[in-house]
């Protein structure tokens, strides 16, 4: 998905580096489109990046009225992966390298941009559920800004249990009692991103990697963790230097675990647009606008394209 053009503000984006305080912080509410209201979860003030990743949506639930219109028309990217999942609803992602592809519950989309990718969402024809779900940015280590863009669509990611909890690994691997979960979704940067959902009240324990700092953002429900209790639209800071979490869910809970080695060097994000170089987001803004051909075309979309904003003087 795009940010609005009302998010305008230039970001520094860059890793805690071992923090080990925790501290709890709301995600904040931002219009997408006349019927859907996203939070914004990464980056903000307090929280700007959390391994490699540098931006958290959540949307919905939107009921199946609302979004028959559902209409991100076409957008760049650079330097960065976007990763798509949908609790319910449907989607159509329509990309410049032609791929149109429909993503429901369960699937996963990825889109690496690299040099420069574009892309739109509609709403797909066969509604039936709300619209619920996730959108997440992964920046790409400098040795990989560049590279060729490409799209890849995952049918199944693997799913397991944690206690009583249902576990659903989108990217990188999970680790527990002799077990080990590796997700299919293509990675540039040691990383992990885990859904852990329950329908009862329950208490497990989490395995982590030191060397990671995480955090965890309530989608529904109530966590206690770490002598605190984070709530539905809260996310809760962790740092590193941890290898275990004792986690109390409340009944009807659905939590999103964000973890990765941090980013040695900051980031730098305007738009859509995401870099360790602040003259390639620039360079990126004028390429877009002035229709150059490292975006390509979405060939099969009906509509006019958004504009990028223009960088601060």
């Amino acid at each position: 998905m795009s940010r609005t053009p009302d998010d305008n503000t230039p970001e520094t984006c860059e890793s805690e580096h071992r923090q080990l305080d925790s501290r709890v912080l709301v995600a904040k509410p931002r219009p997408l489109t006349p019927a859907l209201t996203v939070y914004r979860i990464l980056p903000q003030k307090q929280l700007r990046m959390v391994g490699p990743w540098c931006f958290l949506d959540h949307f919905g639930p939107v009921a199946k009225a609302d979004y028959q219109q559902f209409d991100v028309a076409p957008h760049p990217h650079i330097g960065l992966q976007t990763i798509t999942w949908l609790f319910s609803g449907q989607l159509v992602h329509q990309d410049s390298l032609g791929y149109e592809q429909p993503l429901r519950s369960g699937q996963l989309n990825l889109m690496t941009s690299g040099e420069g990718i574009s892309h739109a969402e509609i709403a797909d024809a066969q509604l039936s559920d709300p619209l619920h779900g996730l959108q997440l940015w992964s920046a790409l280590p400098p040795l990989h800004e560049r590279t060729e863009p490409r799209f890849d669509h995952y049918r199944q990611v693997p799913q397991f249990t944690i206690g009583d909890c249902t576990a659903t690994l989108l990217v990188g691997e999970y680790r527990q009692q002799g077990q080990h979960y590796q997700s299919p979704a293509l990675t540039f940067h040691p990383s992990l991103a885990l859904i852990i959902s329950t329908a009862r009240a329950t208490a497990t324990d989490l395995h982590l990697q030191a060397e990671f700092e995480y955090c965890i953002y309530v989608c529904r429900g109530r966590l206690d963790c770490a002598g605190t209790t984070v709530r539905q639209h809260e996310v809760i800071q962790l740092g590193a230097n941890r290898s275990e979490l004792a986690i109390e869910l409340s009944a009807d809970t659905t939590l999103m675990v964000l973890g990765g080695e941090a980013f040695e060097l900051p980031v730098k994000m305007w738009w859509n647009f995401v870099s360790s170089d602040l003259e390639r987001v620039k360079q990126a803004q004028r390429d877009w606008n002035d229709g150059h051909p490292r975006f390509g075309e979405v060939a099969h979309y009906q509509g006019e394209r958004l504009l990028a904003p223009e960088y601060p003087q």
